[in-house]
């Protein structure tokens, strides 16, 4: 440890030479100057722990030196000496700044113990501020973790939620870099989704770092991951990266179950990470366990509703076994058009369950009429065509998130034309959601391309049962333009038209109708 440096400032060779030879006793480094300039650039150049300094100086007296010191170092506190008690009292130095008074001759009793004053309050002050300091430091990183937490709250979405974690905790930790493992406890893998700037990383439980906490759920801090046996070099070597310092720990859900492991490597501006690190890695665990459960809880009920949905409309498209697939065909279709369109994501879902639903009315509609064989009569056309209106009884019983309520009129305007010519209500394109609009298309391409049980109709024209040649398809989709259908709709639907048939081909389209399809669009579109 560096000795405890003294500034003696004194015009008397004398008191100098005393002064030094005591402070040099007492075990203190000591410096001289015989006036208040040689003091000040003393001051500039070095650090002095006390200033004892006389008050009656030629040129710049001590009261001046200590105020012009505190320019240039305002925390170093000065002892005053003066031979001169008559002219200077103690309250009037104390109130100019100074730290103490002696008064000439100096005692070496009264010298050692206001010097040891003066330096245990110096130290007091510098670890009360390094208190304040790190008080400040982990009231911010407190504000970081509430504010970290409320966001982490609020994203529900794991595709969103993922990196979003990431981001956040290399944020708050000072990290250089995070990844975020989940554990499969089937499959025996830990995997990450994002590893910030790489791509999706596998590893069996128990290899590696996050391996053997998520399998031990011991929480491993280390300055140098080198060090360990069980770290793997070759993704450093492989990635002009060093890993050094690392702090991993595992993330266990309200049951107590590990789910996850966190991992922040190379603390920024520290050789590893401390205790407060550690502290805060484990708060901010328990947000990310949280996060990661709910996300987890909304993806569960996501695929339950997914599930009904799908097996809601398979039993509608089951009751007519030509048409089977006819829903999710016509929810594909309909989502290639509104993607093409660069529609969000919420509007994406609203197509989305839809598309899957909007025969469901069907479900109502007599056999009789439903699987006929042959031309409708008008009665037999005027049921069917109720099935929109059911299709819109039926999901008005649903219970849809706020994001999806207009799923039902979606669904049940599938019919509509933009020229008010459609059913069930009449309405105009300025009347109908996007969405509607979309499925529109989808639904009638689907219409004319698949093989039907009865026949197909255009105007007053009787059509076969099996699938439209393609050309004729086109000609129908461009004559309905701005009529039946939305003119951007229609026109972005033939822009992803090649992807449409490519994703059906050899499934639902034969490859000789897919080729024949694409090479009338490049002759006509």
């Amino acid at each position: 440890m560096d000795k405890i440096s003294i500034l003696v400032v004194d015009d008397d060779a004398t008191t100098i030479k005393i002064l030094e030879e005591t402070l040099n006793s007492f075990g203190y480094k000591c410096r001289t100057a015989n006036n208040g300039f040689e003091a000040l650039e003393l001051i500039r150049n070095e650090i002095f722990s006390v200033a004892i300094c006389d008050i009656r100086m030629p040129g710049m007296d001590g009261l001046e030196v200590m105020a012009a010191a505190r320019k240039i170092a305002p925390d170093i506190p000065f002892i005053v000496i003066t031979g001169f008690a008559e002219e200077y009292v103690y309250d009037q130095i104390i109130e100019a700044g100074a730290a103490d008074f002696i008064q000439k001759p100096i005692k070496l009793g009264e010298l050692r113990i206001k010097l040891n004053r003066v330096l245990d309050e110096r130290l007091l002050l510098k670890k009360n501020r390094a208190l304040l300091k790190k008080a400040n430091s982990l009231n911010d990183r407190l504000t970081g973790l509430l504010n970290m937490a409320r966001e982490l709250s609020l994203e529900l979405d794991f595709e969103n939620l993922f990196p979003l974690i990431i981001n956040k905790v290399t944020e708050a930790m000072g990290a250089e870099r995070t990844s975020l493992y989940l554990i499969d406890w089937n499959r025996g893998e830990i995997w990450t989704k994002v590893a910030e700037q790489f791509k999706e990383i596998r590893l069996p439980i128990g290899q590696g770092i996050s391996g053997r906490v998520a399998e031990t759920g011991d929480t491993i801090n280390v300055a140098d991951a080198w060090n360990l046996p069980y770290f793997d070099k070759s993704f450093d070597q492989g990635s002009n990266f060093r890993t050094r310092a690392v702090l991993c720990m595992p993330i266990s859900n309200r049951q107590g179950e590990r789910i996850a492991v966190i991992q922040v490597i190379n603390k920024i501006g520290e050789l590893r990470f401390g205790k407060d690190d550690l502290q805060v890695l484990r708060a901010l665990s328990g947000f990310v366990a949280i996060a990661l459960e709910n996300s987890f809880l909304i993806e569960e009920l996501e695929a339950s509703f997914e599930g009904a949905i799908g097996t809601l409309a398979a039993t509608v498209d089951a009751r007519h076994p030509l048409t089977a697939g006819h829903s999710e065909r016509v929810t594909e279709y309909a989502l290639a058009v509104a993607e093409e369109m660069n529609l969000d994501e919420d509007a994406l879902k609203e197509i989305k369950y839809a598309g899957l639903l909007h025969d469901i009315g069907k479900i109502g509609i007599k056999d009789s009429v439903l699987l006929k064989s042959g031309p409708f009569t008008p009665e037999e056309r005027s049921a069917m065509k109720e099935h929109t209106t059911k299709t819109l009884a039926i999901l008005e019983k649903f219970h849809f998130s706020k994001k999806l309520s207009r799923v039902p009129i979606v669904a049940t305007y599938h019919h509509e034309k933009v020229n008010g010519q459609g059913y069930p209500f009449g309405l105009t394109g300025n009347e109908l959601p996007l969405a509607s609009k979309i499925l529109a298309v989808a639904d009638v391409f689907d219409a004319l391309t698949s093989r039907r049980d009865y026949p197909k109709y255009v105007e007053n024209e009787t059509m076969g049962f099996e699938p439209m040649p393609f050309q004729k398809v086109i000609g129908i989709l461009k004559a309905d333009r701005g009529s039946h259908f939305d003119p951007e709709v229609i026109d972005a639907f033939f822009r992803c038209m090649p992807k449409i048939l490519r994703r059906y081909r050899g499934s639902h389209f034969p490859s000789e109708y897919v080729n024949g399809a694409i090479a009338v669009l490049k002759a006509e579109i």
